[in-house]
């Protein structure tokens, strides 16, 4: 078994952990609170984007528009979730650098060319950065709340900054990569980070189900 066989193999992985992070939800989803359904929802949308890639690929040899939309839809959803679950304030200049990056992506899917060797994209990178650009923000908001004794979701908070932050660092010689013959390498640490990522809020989907679950009605 070659590398290529071994990579298509671990290719799998995503999309199976997806699909059990998605039927942890499903079952525990009247005893999840808010956040986790949130992360539900997210693998769902996550699912459909990779099982769309993999039509495309198949169909038309290549999937880079799914990239740029799948750019697209994780930013607006984790802009929608800090906004609407992890912040206290407004943070008027992340709302503007999220509608620029918004717009930006938005461009780039305008003029997209399908052809790898003129496919240039920093949609990923714009998608990462305003992300951990969110955590970043999450944190100095909690830092300036001193009466705050308790730093909710600080550990989720965290590992979507090292998530992204890794996967910015990936994505930043994307337009090189692409075509270079170590593409192979790029495409398995991005695999391994996601499907690290994955498993950790599938655990925490199953462990924030299971704990409410297991508590007396009146106390959730």
């Amino acid at each position: 078994m070659d590398f290529i066989e071994i990579y298509e193999l671990l290719n799998l992985l995503s999309p199976l952990i997806l699909i059990i992070g998605l039927i942890c939800g499903f079952y525990f989803y009247k005893s999840l609170d808010i956040i986790h359904k949130s992360i539900t929802i997210y693998f769902l949308v996550m699912l459909l984007v990779d099982i769309t890639g993999r039509i495309f690929e198949y169909r038309y040899g290549n999937n880079l528009i799914i990239l740029l939309v799948y750019s697209l839809i994780e930013l607006i959803m984790f802009i929608y979730f800090y906004y609407q679950f992890m912040f206290k304030a407004k943070h008027r200049l992340i709302i503007i650098s999220s509608l620029l990056a918004i717009g930006y992506i938005v461009w780039e899917i305008f003029k997209f060319k399908s052809d790898a060797k003129e496919f240039q994209t920093y949609s990923k990178i714009a998608d990462n950065f305003i992300i951990v650009l969110l955590t970043l923000t999450f944190f100095f908001e909690k830092i300036n709340i001193f009466k705050e004794s308790k730093w909710s979701n600080f550990k989720l908070n965290a590992v979507i900054l090292a998530f992204f932050s890794i996967n910015m660092l990936f994505f930043l010689p994307y337009n090189f990569i692409i075509n270079a013959t170590i593409g192979f390498w790029f495409w398995l640490g991005i695999l391994v980070s996601t499907t690290l990522f994955y498993s950790y809020l599938t655990h925490c989907i199953w462990k924030n189900g299971r704990t409410h679950k297991l508590l007396p009605s009146g106390s959730r």
